[in-house]
């Protein structure tokens, strides 16, 4: 049973950090910034090593295409950066927002752990079906167009870390997606709860609903006489 918000997202941290979009955490809960540090350095130091003649042979022959390679490059090192760099910031986030998920708790809201659990595998699992469908695919168009002595073994590496750098980056927007879409629904869960009981005190208390009327007015006329109109969330005490 999947019993906190860090256990239900643990697949996607562990996979991340296989990609270096967060840190790995042995046991959970405790990040091994060097190690997750010198494994990135040493990955992705190999990893343009390998792909530095595509690079030069591009800024001679094609260089909309270098461009193109060089913009792509510079987006996923730029989400290595900005996920290790704020990895500490994450975490202080998913914290608190697991304080939240226990205040619902307590007013009668379940936390459905388990269901963004299960989500997540089914995204990572998708996700990676796809990706791996689509290299093979696109090799074998490859080896359809062009004879298969023809196609070298660095040619099918080229290939390859094409379709990793973009795989990196859209796992990175899926990590930020999946996050803030979380923590979206359970803030639309506060203000609901929050509805139901402003709703529930001014059908059970008669005098303290006229209190407050007179202070919804005052704060009506405060919120209309404004410039720039915002939504406004009410904490009641």
């Amino acid at each position: 049973m999947t019993k906190s918000l860090q256990s239900a997202l643990a697949p996607l941290f562990i996979t991340s950090s296989f990609h270096n979009l967060g840190l790995f955490e042995y046991p959970i809960g405790q990040p091994r910034l060097y190690s997750s540090c010198l494994y990135a350095l040493a990955k992705w130091s190999i990893v343009m090593y390998l792909y530095y003649p595509v690079l030069i042979y591009t800024w001679q022959n094609n260089f909309g295409q270098f461009i193109k390679f060089f913009l792509t490059i510079l987006t996923v090192f730029t989400s290595v950066f900005v996920s290790l760099y704020r990895y500490k910031e994450l975490k202080v986030c998913l914290h608190e927002l697991s304080i939240v998920d226990d205040t619902l708790e307590a007013l009668g809201a379940p936390k459905k752990y388990r269901v963004l659990r299960k989500w997540i595998l089914r995204i990572i699992i998708g996700w990676n079906i796809y990706s791996i469908t689509k290299f093979v695919r696109t090799i074998s168009i490859v080896i359809v167009l062009y004879s298969f002595q023809q196609i070298s073994f660095s040619y099918l590496y080229d290939l390859f870390i094409i379709f990793y750098i973009n795989y990196v980056i859209t796992s990175s927007a899926l990590i930020c997606g999946t996050v803030l879409g979380y923590t979206s629904s359970r803030f639309h869960q506060v203000n609901n709860l929050l509805r139901t009981i402003y709703s529930n005190i001014f059908e059970n208390n008669a005098d303290y609903r006229c209190t407050m009327q007179n202070r919804s007015i005052l704060v009506s006329q405060r919120i209309t006489g404004a410039k720039n109109r915002k939504q406004y969330m009410w904490i009641i005490k």
